[in-house]
């Protein structure tokens, strides 16, 4: 029957120890000075805005001091100079309170200047004052005579405690400092001087240390206030910001959708028109896709068709004996091959861009690199053509924008050769392609002017389009594939801030444009360039490296062996990732290098084939992984690798394995 009591009283004395805690804690955290901001700019950014919110607060708390100081002069006048036993101090008195006076005037005189916003400025000259004040409140605790100094100029050290507490919002570290300041300074003049009597120097120490005490409570509790408020107003101005955002795109959504309702309410008022207007432009929509997969079916059918003819021609003509004709043959099945992969190429990546799967790697860079890269690419193009392909670049500075140096790349070597192929050469002029970098303050521009056909008005969104050509009604692949353009408007839109422009006239020639912020300069200096290494000099590099090849794909697995024998190389290839544990098994020598599909049988994929490698070897080996997912480039191995996409010409594919063998990256390569 007693249990319950007992367990009550339990209860009753934990909940009495939990509150003390808890009322512990918090006097605790109400007398901690707060902690700045971890970030010195955001600590700085709070302490201006501090400054700022309570500028005016400031400067009336500093003439309002100004008003009760010299309001105590009456008192020294009246009281001090009618008192027998202050008349021999009423001088010093009078000459400390005109002081104070004075300086409360010259600290006024600074609150108004603009320059008082600031916080350095207005912490300074507030401590002035502050400082300055106790200082000579000191001085009168110790020329008035007891027991005066107690009752009338002791509690000034009170009302300035107060104000430097309340009514200037300080930080409380510094408030706490000031405070200690001032009791060290009164127990130094009662154990220098005497100056009160002891009674009163106990008492009035007693109040003094609860004022400390309090006002720091008080000033920490504001400080802490004004610490979160300004935290919270940057996180709700962040909200308001993205809010703001919102609104503008709700709000240009809801203009579209106001002018297309008008639009609808224009042609018909019923729901079943509104109903077959959506119908119409889905049908449009799918209609327009369908025709670009008939169109990019039928470019990919050309070559492929002609790859194999000349593939059966070869194999007739080696029959016959006719190995010249043959060669011949298989050269052209080489350029067929190359060009239905740079057409397979090309519609992957346009896919993909239009798609937004592709995301930009930004860095900053010099634009120079990429125009020469460029040029030096096409260059020989451009002399098979007659085409003059001309430089216009700054010589003495870098021209630094932060970019996707890889797609801005792409767009801009196909911006020069498609002014290369549309080169007018029939005209009396030499036809002349002109690259050049034009600056302004913020902006940079690249031009790519040509003096070619030019293109029509009529022409000027139509070029644009996939597989659209002007000038080519019979889809010649000498020509281009009609996707160079497509590609680079996807890659400008897609690129923060940069802008396409188009300025051309028919007969006369044309200029793209591509406009991006300029950027500071890059702290990395562009590497020399290495004289160019020929195919023959690769491939002897390639002579008796040893690989193991992992494809699950036979006709892949046999090809790339093929390949892989021609150059020299020696392997072991491995059809699914059992046999590859067997060939690790038994090894004789190190593997320079591993080549693998990224997806595997069995859900295997270039993951396991890199782990185990390094398992079976005792260190990671460089691996190639080539693959037909785009998705397979953000998969991280635990060894140095890179990835190509499929298809891979025999050119990419030597010049990667290099890199990964020499531990270069593929630039230098290839340079």
């Amino acid at each position: 029957m007693h249990v319950p009591n007992r367990i009550g009283g339990i209860q009753r004395s934990w909940s009495y120890s939990a509150a003390a805690r808890e009322a512990g804690a918090s006097l605790i955290k109400n007398l901690s000075i707060p902690r700045p901001f971890a970030d010195p700019a955001l600590e700085a950014q709070f302490l201006e805005d501090h400054s700022q919110r309570f500028c005016a607060f400031r400067r009336a708390s500093a003439l309002l001091a100004l008003v009760l100081w010299t309001s105590f002069l009456t008192w020294d006048l009246t009281v001090a100079r009618r008192t027998p036993i202050l008349k021999d101090a009423f001088t010093d008195l009078l000459v400390l309170r005109l002081l104070g006076i004075l300086l409360l005037m010259c600290v006024g005189v600074m609150v108004l200047r603009p320059s008082f916003r600031s916080h350095v400025t207005s912490s300074r000259v507030i401590f002035i004052g502050i400082y300055g004040l106790i200082f000579l409140m000191l001085c009168m605790v110790a020329v008035t005579p007891a027991p005066f100094n107690y009752s009338q100029q002791f509690p000034g050290l009170y009302l300035a405690l107060f104000f430097q507490f309340s009514f200037f919002y300080l930080r409380s570290k510094s408030v706490l400092a000031v405070a200690i300041l001032t009791l060290a300074a009164m127990i130094f003049l009662q154990a220098a001087f005497n100056v009160l009597h002891p009674a009163d120097f106990g008492a009035g120490m007693f109040f003094l240390i609860n004022m400390v005490v309090v006002g720091h409570g008080v000033c920490v509790h504001a400080e802490r206030v004004s610490r979160e408020r300004y935290a919270a107003e940057r996180e709700l101005a962040s909200l308001n910001r993205d809010l703001s955002t919102a609104n503008v795109e709700l709000g240009r959504k809801n203009t579209e959708l106001e002018i297309s309702k008008k639009d609808q309410e224009i042609k018909t008022n019923a729901l079943l028109a509104l109903k077959e207007q959506q119908m119409r432009a889905a049908e449009a929509a799918s209609k327009e896709k369908s025709n670009f997969l008939a169109a990019a079916t039928h470019d990919l059918r050309q070559p492929m068709h002609a790859l194999n003819l000349f593939l059966q021609a070869s194999s007739e003509a080696i029959r016959r004996g006719e190995f010249r004709e043959a060669g011949r043959l298989i050269d052209e099945c080489g350029r067929s091959s190359v060009i239905l992969a740079r057409l397979l190429n090309a519609v992957l990546d346009l896919s993909r861009l239009e798609s937004g799967r592709v995301v930009p790697r930004y860095h900053v860079f010099d634009l120079r690199l990429i125009i020469e890269e460029a040029a030096e690419q096409l260059g020989p193009f451009a002399k098979s053509r007659g085409v003059d392909l001309r430089l216009r670049l700054p010589k003495e500075s870098l021209v630094c924008v932060r970019s996707d140096a890889h797609w801005l790349g792409r767009a801009v070597a196909n911006l020069v050769s498609n002014a290369i192929k549309y080169a007018n050469t029939g005209q009396t002029a030499k036809p002349t392609v002109i690259v050049g970098v034009v600056r302004s303050a913020t902006r940079a521009r690249i031009d790519v002017v040509d003096n070619g056909i030019g293109i029509s008005n009529a022409h000027w969104e139509s070029i644009f389009q996939p597989f659209f050509q002007v000038d080519n009604p019979e889809q010649d692949r000498d020509k281009g594939l009609g996707l160079g353009l497509s590609i680079v408007n996807a890659v400008i839109s897609m690129l923060e801030e940069h802008r396409l422009e188009l300025k051309s006239a028919e007969g006369l020639g044309s200029r793209f444009s591509v406009e991006m912020p300029l950027c500071g300069a890059s702290p990395e200096k562009p590497s020399p360039r290495l004289p160019a290494k020929t195919d023959a000099d690769e491939a002897l590099q390639l002579d008796g490296l040893y690989v193991l090849l992992v494809e699950d794909d036979g006709l892949v697995r046999a090809s790339t062996e093929a390949l892989l024998s021609q150059w020299g190389v020696l392997f072991d290839s491995a059809a699914t990732f059992e046999e590859y544990e067997e060939i690790l098994d038994s090894l004789e020598r190190f593997p320079d290098l591993i080549i693998t599909d990224f997806r595997l049988r069995d859900f295997k994929t270039a993951r396991e084939v890199a782990m185990l490698g390094t398992q079976k070897l005792g260190r990671p080996c460089p691996t190639l992984v080539v693959t037909g997912e785009p998705q397979a480039t953000i998969v991280p191995l635990a060894c140095t690798h890179d990835v190509l996409s499929k298809p891979v010409s025999p050119a990419d594919l030597r010049q990667e394995i290099l890199s990964l063998v020499s531990g270069k990256c593929p630039d230098e390569v290839a340079a």
